[in-house]
């Protein structure tokens, strides 16, 4: 696997588009220059063992979207012919 690769390269390794690369290398500082990310020869290059090292170090919130509800209680639910 290749270490550092352009925003373009990580977008087709990871998936993620590349306006999610530029939001978190830019002012916002979210990402550490020089740990996740550094300029080279004026563009931008994404470590992608730090990237997944730091996926892999947060943690996962839990969503309920696009799952199905669950009842309330036992009683909601609609009786079955015999």
């Amino acid at each position: 696997m290749t270490r550092w690769i352009t925003i373009e390269k990580a977008e087709e390794a990871t998936g993620l588009p590349s306006s999610f690369f530029h939001e978190r290398t830019g002012l916002s500082g979210v990402w550490p220059e020089g740990k996740v990310w550094k300029w080279f020869e004026g563009r931008k290059l994404i470590d992608l063992e730090a990237l997944y090292d730091l996926i892999d170090k947060r943690p996962s919130i839990q969503s309920n979207r696009g799952r199905r509800r669950q009842p309330q209680c036992p009683e909601q639910l609609s009786p079955q012919p015999a």
